[in-house]
């Protein structure tokens, strides 16, 4: 049994990256309907779904709110 070359493995993983692409491809549409939606009906503006999904991800992710306020704080503004 012989060893997959480097070149099998790119090839092997492109294919396994398209093909979970195209079973994602639904779900991204569905999402951009839903933004679309909440957006036409003026339930959320922009930059609350924006805010919304950011707070979301930082506590499934359970960051560190104290540490990433310092880190915050610590970055040179756009102002400056």
């Amino acid at each position: 049994m012989s060893e997959k070359s480097k070149e099998e493995r790119i090839v092997d993983y492109v294919m396994s990256v398209a093909a979970l692409d195209d079973a994602m491809k639904p779900y991204k549409e569905q999402k951009a309907e839903l933004r679309k939606s909440y957006l036409e009906n003026k339930w959320l503006t922009k930059e609350e779904i924006k805010t919304a999904l950011k707070a979301y991800r930082l506590r499934k992710d359970k960051t560190d709110i104290d540490s990433l306020n310092e880190m915050f704080d610590m970055m040179p503004s756009e102002e400056d």
